[in-house]
């Protein structure tokens, strides 16, 4: 038995989620040694030593696996320098790493969560297509680029060594973070160092703090894991409970099961924040902001209490993936719901074809659709934005919503993490297809009877004017 198997057999912890865990938490050794001896050499050695320690982690995590990577780099390379600019470009970027993750979990997909090379290949899948999708815009006029464009716009072609370290980066090739090549770019540069060129020692305690975090989601995840198992609810003792109670122990499983990605993100975080990554300029008073490569806002993931806190401050890097490669980029279809559906859609895909990926995202899009509805409906009807506005009400809105958003996500996220069918569909049946009847069937009959009885505020003139004259334009 090796070091990792007694490991394992000590932790009680499978062999493949402990060489993961000590694969990120090497990033920090890593991230020290890149501050002492690369951060001021050429963009060449430093991508070298990034392509070096890339590999490294791949072989210990996938074995000769490691060749998925491989071949998607030279794939990544050969697509951005011969096809730069190109719709073709963007095709054969979907067709060639989404199949080929596809592809992957084809052949992987079990009953169960497995770590196989399909894990980090999914972090990379994205990242190379927006590589090409960046260096797409690049090759653009850039009077025809949106802002949010012209921020990762590649106007060169990259080079094989730079697109593997770019893919291959110790702290961002196994479980993210996502970031762009222009971003990178400007890391390898020194772009974050210090006015004396070196880098910056208030890097320290956010990363410190970012890894403490970690720690404390992770002892916390694990205690869940003992505490309240997914075989839990498909047992006589769960289907033995209350309505009420099923559907709670769900809720509170559903967030100690979320905290091994708070605790995988916080932990990586840390190490991008140490070796620079992380850097994102200065703030009002001068100090280095350190947020560069979030994907936990910590705060806002716990005490917020609408669907729009849940998108800001929880995987934030694959959000603004899809936000800017994906959603926006549906404009010409000039359907916010239809561009929010495709999105979704796309996730869910990309995430693998059980059924419950797809059924999650449905049940969030209409989370969605409801909360914007019922926002609209308070912005047009007399006195219901100031009855809520008062200080005496918020307690009890903060509560509503943090009990709304809580339960509705441990619902959704039954047919995720349960993952098989067959096993998260009793649980489902035991709650009575509650978030589907709420979301889908209850709230819109509500909305389509408020929408008729609520009075609502009188037309502004200005508001009646502007409506006659763009009536009159397209007349």
């Amino acid at each position: 038995m090796g070091v990792i198997g007694a490991l394992s057999e000590a932790t009680s912890a499978s062999e493949d989620a402990l060489r993961l865990l000590l694969s990120v938490l090497a990033g920090y050794p890593l991230a020290v040694v890149h501050r002492t001896f690369f951060y001021n050499k050429t963009a060449q050695i430093q991508q070298i030593f990034f392509v070096t320690v890339g590999i490294a982690l791949w072989y210990f995590n996938c074995g000769s696996s490691v060749i998925h990577a491989l071949l998607s780099i030279v794939a990544a390379w050969l697509i951005t320098n011969f096809m730069r600019g190109t719709d073709a470009s963007i095709y054969a970027a979907h067709i060639v790493f989404l199949g080929h993750l596809l592809f992957g979990y084809w052949h992987h997909e079990t009953d169960t969560y497995d770590i196989t090379w399909t894990t980090p290949f999914c972090i990379m899948t994205l990242r190379f297509i927006g590589l090409v999708m960046d260096i797409y815009d690049g090759a653009q006029k850039p009077e025809s680029l949106k802002p949010d464009q012209k921020l990762t716009a590649i106007t060169d072609k990259p080079s094989l060594l730079e697109i593997a370290a770019f893919g291959l980066f110790f702290q961002g090739t196994l479980v993210g973070p996502q970031f762009t090549l222009s971003k990178f770019r400007s890391f390898v540069g020194g772009e974050w160092l210090d006015a004396e060129g070196k880098p910056p020692k208030s890097a320290f305690l956010p990363s410190i703090g970012r890894f403490l975090a970690g720690c404390t989601y992770m002892v916390l995840h694990q205690w869940g894991q003992f505490w309240i198992p997914d075989a839990y609810f498909n047992s006589d003792a769960y289907n033995n409970l209350s309505f009420f109670w099923r559907w709670s122990w769900v809720t509170l499983w559903f967030r100690l099961t979320m905290y091994k990605y708070c605790a995988m993100w916080l932990i990586t975080e840390g190490a991008s924040i140490l070796s620079g990554l992380g850097h994102n300029g200065k703030d009002a008073t001068g100090e280095d902001r350190w947020d560069g490569v979030r994907d936990l806002h910590i705060i806002k993931w716990e005490t917020g209490h609408d669907y729009n806190s849940v998108v800001e401050s929880f995987n934030c890097g694959t959000n603004t993936f899809a936000k800017n490669h994906i959603h926006r980029r549906l404009r010409w279809l000039n359907n916010k719901l239809a561009s929010h559906v495709i999105t979704l859609g796309y996730l869910a895909v990309w995430h693998g074809y059980h059924l419950g990926y797809f059924l999650l995202f449905g049940v969030e899009l209409g989370c969605v659709q409801a909360q914007n509805q019922l926002y609209a409906l308070i912005k047009r009807t007399p006195g219901w934005s100031e009855a809520i506005s008062q200080p005496i009400a918020r307690p009890f809105i903060w509560l509503f919503g943090k009990i709304t958003i809580s339960y509705s996500m441990g619902f959704a996220f039954l047919m995720f993490g349960l993952i098989k069918t067959k096993y998260w569909i009793g649980p489902v049946k035991s709650l009575y297809f509650i978030g589907f009847f709420i979301y889908f069937v209850f709230w819109p009959i509500l909305h389509i009877v408020l929408l008729r009885v609520l009075p609502r505020h009188p037309k502004k003139p200005e508001e009646s004017s502007a409506k006659s004259a763009e009536a009159k334009k397209e007349l």
